[in-house]
């Protein structure tokens, strides 16, 4: 029988963990698996993945974007080859809606299918790794603030209150940007460089990404006036965020991005202390185990 390591974040605003685990380990184990469960925090499970990845035949991750980043970040600088499933238990789960993940974690662990797998690129950045995404500028950087308290009683309607008030005092910072071998300087108040096409829940912000496609997706807003808001939001819902004319959006497989004005920088959901950085694609960075329609 092979055998799974099931990680999963204590602190995920779920409410089913109990449905969950028996949820998963019944279909793992009629799919010759046993599992392993182990309760951990968001971040910093390292030493449990080195400890159990030599006699693992599958990584399971039930958590928040921000959990499934860390296994990612861990497979990826390690060059562990073995395949992970994401269980989504968080608030915004950007990477199973991109992935087409239920997200509803019972359903996602009932559906897992061991048979089924794709590989998916992740990101390096400086000598780090990551899941999908490195944002820029204080509106995303907002959202990676809201406490676990008030997104396990609110959810997304959390962000959402956030996100008003942010959006109504956007910062302005400047930009150094090398997108592959073109240098460019640039006045912003939003930046994304992400590889899935859901950011911060909107599922259809950059729909031209797709998490094997070996390439960066870049999204730029410049600095805009209060009555050009409404109609920039409309269009990052509608999914066609590229057409408005204060925003740039380009692709390439690596940038560098400098700056003197910036704080804090937003990876993977989580918020992190702002330093220069160069952003590259990791193609085929791990093997993601797929789900079956739920019949």
């Amino acid at each position: 029988m092979k055998k799974a390591l099931a990680i999963i974040n204590r602190t995920a605003g779920m409410g089913q963990k109990a449905e969950l685990e028996a949820a998963l380990i019944r279909n793992l184990k009629s799919q010759d698996y046993e599992t392993v469960i182990k309760y951990t925090k968001p971040t910093g499970f390292k030493h449990i993945v080195m400890k159990h990845e030599p006699d693992t035949d599958l990584f399971v991750v039930a958590g928040g974007d921000g959990t499934v980043s860390e296994l990612i970040s861990i497979l990826v600088s390690e060059n562990i080859k073995t395949p992970a499933a994401v269980i989504p238990a968080g608030t915004v789960n950007d990477f199973a809606r991109a992935n087409d993940i239920p997200l509803n974690p019972v359903i996602a662990a009932k559906t897992l299918d061991t048979t089924s797998a794709k590989t998916v690129d992740t990101i390096q950045l400086n000598e780090n790794y990551a899941g999908y995404l490195v944002a820029f500028g204080n509106f995303m950087t907002s959202f990676a603030k809201v406490k676990s308290s008030v997104k396990n009683k609110l959810g997304r309607a959390a962000y959402l209150i956030r996100g008003i008030r942010t959006i109504v005092s956007l910062k302005t910072y400047r930009l150094n940007m090398k997108v592959d071998q073109v240098e460019m300087e640039i006045d912003s108040v939003f930046t994304v460089v992400s590889k899935i096409s859901s950011v911060g829940s909107v599922e259809k912000l950059i729909p031209e990404a797709k998490s094997n496609d070996g390439l960066l997706h870049i999204l730029n807003v410049a600095p805009v006036k209060f009555k050009e808001l409404l109609p920039l939001i409309l269009k990052a819902f509608k999914g066609d965020i590229t057409d408005h004319p204060k925003v740039t959006y380009l692709t390439a497989e690596q940038i560098e991005i400098r700056s003197n004005d910036l704080e804090d920088m937003n990876i993977d959901g989580d918020i992190n202390d702002y330093e220069d950085v160069k952003i590259s694609v990791v193609k085929n960075g791990i093997t993601l185990v797929q789900h079956k329609t739920e019949e």
